[in-house]
């Protein structure tokens, strides 16, 4: 099981004319995780997946000016598959290669007066990483995981995005409490860049808009290996 908190900052924009920004989001989220190894062939699996709430911050929206936000929710699926290709210091470093996917929804509800603005924002990721993770003595270990994002579909609301890329990286610090019992503390940061081309109703123009979409926080582990 893991815990993190985090917090929620992403805007959209051409640059010269700011569409909507949202700031400052706190989100609670649970999150259960595992990894499957196959020792004779040093291949794996792992997922994880997240519920949780967002909470607070401020947004403003292009045709609809609000403060504060309302309590909205806030999920994600990551699946990946890889295997374990490097091994230094008497094993005590290792290295492992994956390619996987993720799923990420998380929706902003804004309130002004009696007019309510609901925005959905989904993500349909491929990922591509590497993690190292190490030993610490008999009882300390850590791990370090970084994916680039070479590719996503993003769709916000009706707005379908030309395409997506970004950086996912976990860092964890994990200590021994008994022989399989591990719990941990890191941090999480993902960044994903999206691009949109509209044409406005009016006058038919078009114009490029950007979402630039950051989630980081505290995360929070307790993990049994069998």
């Amino acid at each position: 099981m893991r815990y993190w908190y985090s917090q929620n900052n992403s805007e959209i924009d051409t640059g010269d004319l700011n569409w909507n920004t949202v700031d400052d989001v706190t989100s609670h989220t649970a999150e259960i995780f595992g990894e499957l190894e196959d020792t004779t062939t040093n291949m794996f699996m792992r997922a994880y997946l997240g519920l949780g709430r967002n909470f607070g911050g401020e947004g403003d929206f292009y045709i609809f000016p609000s403060g504060d936000l309302e309590s909205s929710a806030l999920g994600y699926v990551v699946v990946d598959g890889g295997v374990r290709f490097g091994e230094f210091i008497n094993n005590q470093i290792r290295l492992k290669g994956y390619v996987g996917y993720q799923y990420l929804n998380d929706s902003i509800d804004a309130v002004d007066g009696r007019l309510v603005a609901e925005q959905t924002r989904q993500w349909h990721a491929l990922r591509v990483g590497l993690t190292a993770e190490g030993d610490i003595g008999e009882r300390f270990g850590w791990v370090v995981d970084v994916a680039a994002v070479p590719w996503s579909y993003n769709r916000v609301e009706t707005w379908e995005s030309d395409w997506t890329h970004g950086v996912e990286t976990d860092v964890m610090l994990n200590f021994d409490l008994a022989r399989n019992w591990n719990i941990g503390i890191g941090g999480r940061y993902w960044w994903l860049q999206s691009n949109f081309d509209r044409r406005w109703v009016s006058d038919g123009s078009k114009a490029v808009l950007e979402q630039n979409y950051q989630r980081y926080g505290l995360l929070l582990e307790s993990s049994y290996r069998f």
